[in-house]
């Protein structure tokens, strides 16, 4: 089943509306964690965490780990793509810019996604789809802008700018291309042998932050939030993701990102006391209403023709 064929509210949405709360949920945990470990630590040893528990799931769900001989290399290419250049370039980001330029940077991931879907003839988008794309990044731009980070393109920034959109345009090419695969292979085994195969090419580069990772002194807390982050942020919310592209299609399910800054500063508010404005509720209202027209909105907005009445876009 594709976009094409599943245009209606389903499970795929309930569980990117749980993702998207994981994921805001996540960038919290990140920041608990990082109050006591070092980035490339904290993510290096997050990744190892994550690869045994894709071994231990894929392993009781019994589809076991072989693939096609025709898909080792290009899934090992993809493993490569998203699981290791894309978290170099976005974990080093992190300490050179501001949380407000990342996310807002980050939320162009649903246009990326969509252009190459296009370029690369993967899926059709209906213009109401770009429209609402357009809307909910207004609607983010909005919410981070109101923040109290605010946006700061400055010089200083401007690496760690770089680096996020370099890693933006990354994901998304990973996500495209994604498709196809997930056509004859489990959203769990896709996501599960992409790690497996991206996770030891970013290993090296994350040595030495692991071994000078203070051990003695990380709190309890610190390493629940670094599992928490590895479970519900690279583990159920990729499966999660991968499953709704599979069902719905890569644009359709990229929109729902941009619903996650909009998390971050509700659990930011409840469990780091930072503030929310009335113009950031209203650019969340603006991010809900572009995902409602990217997802649904073409189904009320082109007329049905005779001949052309069950015609999807």
């Amino acid at each position: 089943m594709n976009e094409q064929t599943n245009d209606r509210l389903g499970l795929s949405d309930v569980l990117m509306l749980s993702a998207v709360v994981m994921w805001g949920m996540n960038l919290i945990w990140i920041k608990i964690a990082l109050r006591e470990m070092s980035p490339g630590g904290f993510n290096g040893v997050r990744l190892i965490f994550t690869m045994v528990l894709y071994v231990v799931m894929l392993a009781l769900s019994g589809q076991g780990f072989g693939l096609e001989r025709r898909d080792v290399g290009k899934l090992l290419a993809l493993g490569i793509l998203g699981n290791a250049v894309y978290q170099f370039f976005f974990i080093h980001a992190i300490s050179l810019t501001t949380a407000a330029n990342t996310s807002l940077i980050l939320s162009m991931q649903p246009v990326f996604i969509a252009l190459i879907s296009v370029l690369l003839r993967i899926e059709k988008i209906h213009w109401a789809a770009w429209l609402g794309i357009l809307i909910s990044f207004f609607g983010l731009y909005l919410v981070i802008t109101k923040s109290n980070a605010g946006l700061r393109f400055s010089t200083d920034n401007f690496r760690g700018d770089i680096l996020i959109l370099i890693g933006t345009v990354l994901w998304a090419l990973y996500t495209a291309l994604s498709k196809p695969f997930l056509e004859r292979i489990s959203p769990l085994k896709f996501s599960a042998i992409t790690v497996l195969f991206g996770v030891p090419f970013y290993l090296p580069f994350a040595v030495k932050d692991i071994v000078r990772l203070p051990w003695a002194e990380i709190s309890a807390k610190a390493w629940a939030s670094l599992a928490l982050s590895g479970l519900f942020g690279l583990v159920l919310g990729y499966v999660i993701w991968y499953y709704s592209v599979q069902k719905v299609g890569n644009a359709k399910t990229a929109i729902y990102n941009n619903l996650t800054p909009l998390f971050t500063i509700i659990f930011s508010a409840l469990f780091l006391q930072d503030k929310i404005r009335i113009d950031q509720a209203a650019g969340g209202a603006v991010i809900f209403a572009g995902v409602i027209l990217t997802r649904w909105g073409y189904r009320f907005l082109m007329k049905k023709t005779p001949g052309k009445a069950g015609q999807k876009h």
